[in-house]
């Protein structure tokens, strides 16, 4: 997907250390967003976030989203819609602003996607109910399926430990980098 990253009224910024790489901006919102996609996330649904995802501010008009993809108002709209609805962004209106904003939930969207959808946990049950149902363990089609509720157990907890773990090693990797050339630093889009 062809991505143009100089959507209307949006300003280009430079990291603490290096400009801003358009081209490789692009890349990225083309192939993060054909990943999502393969993932399950319907149509352009993927690539919105992913343009989401590296805007300075993490927020977006849906006439910025349509310019940068080169895409029609409904499709935008679908996919805003979408992402809001799973909890990846929410939906501003600004102060004296008739111009709705399209913004990230929060830096953290992983959150919002194991916090939202516990398919871990319902994986689990449902292959340890397709164990039962099969015989039990002590059949091909049982142990297999209870061997898979144990990967999904192994996986649930694994990932339950590093969730845990991540907001101290979050807040010590950005302690490490110092200040961003922002004035007004923030831990999600509009200053949530």
């Amino acid at each position: 997907m062809a991505v143009s990253m100089h959507a209307e009224g949006e300003q280009d910024s430079a990291g603490p250390s290096e400009p801003r790489d358009e081209q490789g901006i692009s890349e990225f919102v083309s192939h993060f967003g054909g990943l999502m996609a393969a993932s399950g996330m319907p149509g352009l649904t993927g690539y919105v976030f992913a343009l989401l995802l590296a805007q300075p501010d993490a927020e977006l008009t849906a006439q910025q989203i349509g310019q940068a993809l080169n895409v029609s108002p409904a499709a935008v709209s679908g996919a805003t819609k979408y992402l809001a609805d799973i909890g990846f962004t929410r939906r501003l209106r600004r102060p004296g602003s008739r111009r709705v904003v399209h913004a990230l939930s929060s830096d953290d969207w992983y959150d919002a996607l194991l916090g939202r959808s516990n398919v871990i946990e319902g994986s689990k049950r449902l292959f340890l109910e397709g164990s039962r149902a099969a015989g039990g363990v002590g059949t091909p089609a049982g142990r297999r399926l209870w061997l898979n509720a144990k990967w999904f157990t192994k996986l649930g907890d694994a990932i339950e430990r590093e969730m845990a773990a991540w907001p101290a090693e979050r807040e010590e990797l950005l302690r490490g980098l110092g200040e961003l050339d922002d004035p007004s630093p923030h831990d999600g889009p509009a200053g949530s």
